[in-house]
């Protein structure tokens, strides 16, 4: 986990209640890449235990998002993942390459 520089103590990936992200609107289908701050798709230190080992996942707009963090999280529990998405080609390839590299 991230330590702030001031405290040394560990941030938490919770966005500001507040103010804390400039406003952005793109016109759908939106591309993850060009949003700022991108968003977290995985969570770092998170140990899976293979809960959905054997199960597979059909998971629509995958390529960016939210669709994209709950491919990785699924596919880090052991699912087998199917995904579709609209056009985003270069979102849903970053996404079919860090499903894969969960195994």
């Amino acid at each position: 986990m991230p330590r702030s520089e001031k405290s040394g103590e560990p941030q938490s990936h919770k966005p500001p209640t507040s103010g804390g992200f400039p406003k952005q609107q793109q016109p759908p289908p939106g591309v993850q890449s060009e949003m700022t701050p991108e968003p977290l798709d995985e969570l770092p230190g998170y140990r899976p235990s293979g809960k959905l080992e054997g199960k597979v996942a059909l998971i629509t707009g995958a390529d960016s998002g939210i669709g994209r963090a709950v491919a990785i999280a699924f596919a880090a529990e052991g699912a087998d993942i199917a995904f579709i998405y609209l056009s985003e080609d270069e979102d849903a390839e970053v996404t079919r390459k860090k499903v894969q590299s969960k195994g």
